[in-house]
């Protein structure tokens, strides 16, 4: 056997054990024979779910649904979210499929995604684009403490977040000083994104809007409700509450 073969044997030898074990082993589908039973049992349930849960979508949307966006998407709104699993899209929209082009990533930032959400603007024109923060976000929390034991590409998306939080730095996240903090970082992403596509906003064409998904009633005004805290760069809330296109979110 030649040398680069046999090194090719050897390092497969190495590996092959816990793989044979798995095709063995019905139950065993984790490559790591070390893992644990728990954690197996863990993935076997949330797949069923999926299944279960994917099996009534497809039964209850029927063929027919999927026939006017199947071969292509026409959706009203960009959305930057928090890829936070609190977060879904059903809080905002029960019928997202070809309505809402999301793009997500911790802190829900434009920077780090910036083609996506130039696609969605350029390229689907959707006349609304969306920044949407959450209350209790653990990326801004982050962005405010220590976060330099991270791994370099968390502390990578994280780093994009210290600029706009950078007053609440070193400071104790407290819930009020928290929330400053998830507003903050909102508005600072409403403004890069009209600094990207200012021409757009005074066009006409585009509006960009920031919210707060409130998780946690830290805005005092219910449990999962949005709030907008800016539109195109407006922030007070008193002059926001009397535009027509917000004014149904400050009302009872």
């Amino acid at each position: 056997m030649q040398r680069r073969s046999f090194l090719k044997f050897a390092a497969f030898s190495t590996i092959a054990p816990s793989v044979i074990m798995a095709a063995g082993d019905h139950d065993n589908f984790v490559l790591d024979s070390k893992a644990s039973a728990s954690l197996n049992s863990k993935v076997k349930k949330m797949l069923e779910e999926i299944k279960s849960t994917n099996s009534y979508y497809t039964q209850s949307k029927g063929a027919t649904f999927f026939e006017h966006f199947k071969d292509a998407q026409h959706p009203r709104a960009t959305l930057i979210g928090c890829s936070d699993s609190r977060f879904q899209s059903d809080a905002l929209d029960a019928t997202a499929e070809d309505d809402v082009f999301t793009i997500r990533n911790i802190g829900n930032q434009y920077i780090v995604n910036e083609g996506s959400v130039e696609y969605g603007v350029h390229h689907l024109h959707t006349p609304l684009l969306i920044v949407m923060g959450h209350t209790r976000c653990g990326a801004i929390k982050a962005a405010m403490s220590d976060y330099s034991g991270e791994t370099s590409s968390i502390r990578r998306e994280v780093d994009h977040l210290s600029l706009p939080v950078r007053k609440y730095a070193g400071l104790t996240p407290d819930t009020q000083r928290w929330l400053a903090a998830v507003i903050e970082n909102v508005n600072f992403q409403v403004k890069e994104c009209m600094l990207r596509f200012n021409e757009e906003v005074k066009s006409g064409k585009l509006t960009i809007v920031g919210m707060v998904y409130d998780l946690a009633n830290d805005m005092q005004k219910g449990y999962g409700k949005i709030v907008p805290v800016n539109l195109n760069g407006e922030t007070s809330e008193q002059k926001l509450k009397y535009l027509s296109v917000l004014k149904p979110f400050f009302e009872a």
